[in-house]
């Protein structure tokens, strides 16, 4: 017999907040809640796909695999220049030590989209960088010999509206408590700060965070 005095449904908000509170990460009450799964349009599978085939190319570059100039050979051979943003090419342009350093934090970008497409199983928990390398190469948009548009025209099967903004959400909660602690001079040591962020960014992105394109994505918190 159900309990005349069972808890009510937890909303997203609260549920977050209790995962949170069990890693001991800080919570804010006066955060408010994300909009609501009917007021968000999600990204499409196939916009998806194009925007994680041009970060794992520019990761190419970050990382030294491929020079721009190669880059911009491989993305102009396949079709792909429409894709870029503009200050992604601007990056292939003149991919500096410094723009490369910052670029490599786009791996966890192509860590929450490839979790969006089913192809990562578990985003897992943020107190370390993701490792590309435990995505199989069939799974990955590009390498040898590949043709990164059979990745983009695949019929990927997005997550369910509802993953997206638990994720979501809970990133946007657990980016406060990173924001809060360097405001206060602490340092964040149960998440990677960095982590956090990047992670917020591309989930921003997913549901279309106030119309914002990639280059322009805020976190705000």
């Amino acid at each position: 017999m159900f309990s005349l005095f069972r808890k009510k449904k937890q909303s997203r908000k609260e549920k977050s907040e209790e995962l949170l509170k069990k890693s001991g990460i800080k919570t804010n009450d006066w955060l408010p809640d994300i909009e609501p799964d009917e007021e968000i349009i999600l990204r499409s599978p196939v916009e998806i796909a194009e925007r994680v085939t041009i970060l794992c190319i520019i990761n190419f570059v970050a990382f030294n695999t491929f020079s721009g100039e190669e880059a911009l050979e491989y993305i102009h051979y396949h079709n792909l220049s429409n894709l870029l943003t503009p200050l992604e090419i601007e990056f292939l342009n003149n991919p500096t030590e410094e723009k490369k350093f910052k670029e490599s934090w786009k791996c966890e970008g192509i860590w929450v989209l490839l979790w969006s497409l089913n192809i990562v199983e578990d985003l897992e928990f943020p107190d370390h960088l993701c490792d590309l390398n435990k995505i199989t190469p069939e799974n990955y948009p590009i390498g040898d010999k590949k043709d990164p548009n059979d990745f983009i025209n695949n019929s990927w099967e997005l997550r369910s509206k509802s993953q997206i903004l638990d994720a979501n959400d809970l990133y946007y909660r657990m980016d406060w408590a990173c924001v809060d602690a360097r405001i206060n001079g602490k340092e964040m040591q149960i998440v990677h700060p960095g982590v956090v962020y990047e992670r917020h960014y591309a989930l921003n992105w997913l549901i279309n965070y106030m119309d914002q394109e990639w280059d322009d994505i805020s976190c705000d918190t």
